[in-house]
């Protein structure tokens, strides 16, 4: 069984390579323009009844299910992230979506306000107990589901207590930004239970400090030191 369950996000990360890979394909993707929230929405109650934290993957729309996954390619650039809808809006009828302060980040489109980009909902992995077991009984997993084991000191990039986004920013970041090995570490236990996306082999405090900086540039706003 967990060789199946490894083999099957295995299987799947190598579709979200694809998809990634092939800017041009629509499918069921929707192009538009996107926005991102202003910074006086912090801490403010979503539609969903979620307290707004700019410093999230989630997103704003019209009419898809509140904790549906979806990834939003800046189609300048071809950045990508996948952020979890919690909010209704855009209200602007120009718009399609609006983005984290977080997310945006991550795409590029921060510093210009607006961005054009295509929507696609994500529903390669779905939840089960065998992934739901996997992820609460070990607790240093690299983003493939293989049991490891931190390495020198680390760094904690972002932390949800969804694991299938958590399988998706984790894979995304393995892929697109030439880390070698990306952690999915879980502390806590039952509903508390928190999966942190992390980084680690930095050889010092000095080196993992200097790694701060570079990852708050690829749009991670909270990123921790772990040791």
């Amino acid at each position: 069984m967990r060789s199946s369950l490894l083999h099957i996000i295995q299987l799947s990360v190598v579709c979200i390579f694809f998809i990634c890979a092939e800017p041009g394909k629509k499918g069921n993707a929707v192009q538009g323009k996107a926005s991102y929230y202003g910074r006086e929405f912090e801490g403010r109650k979503t539609a969903s009844g979620e307290i707004f934290r700019n410093a999230d993957f989630t997103c704003a729309h019209r009419t898809l299910d509140f904790n549906t996954l979806l990834r939003v390619t800046n189609l300048k650039n071809n950045l990508s992230i996948t952020v979890r809808v919690n909010d209704r809006g855009p209200f602007v009828r120009t718009r399609i979506i609006d983005l984290s302060e977080a997310a945006a980040r991550r795409i590029g489109s921060y510093q210009h306000g607006l961005a054009s980009v295509k929507v696609e909902k994500m529903d390669l992995i779905r939840k089960n107990r065998e992934i739901d077991s996997l992820f609460t009984c070990e607790d240093v997993l690299d983003c493939l589901g293989n049991p490891d084991k931190l390495k020198g000191y680390s760094l904690s990039l972002w932390r949800t207590s969804d694991i299938l986004h958590m399988l998706y920013i984790a894979n995304e970041l393995y892929l697109h930004d030439d880390i070698s090995k990306v952690y999915i570490v879980g502390l806590g236990i039952n509903e508390k239970r928190l999966y942190h996306l992390v980084v680690s082999g930095f050889p010092s405090r000095e080196k993992a400090l200097s790694g701060v900086d570079f990852f708050e540039r690829k749009g991670f706003m909270k990123v921790r030191l772990l040791n």
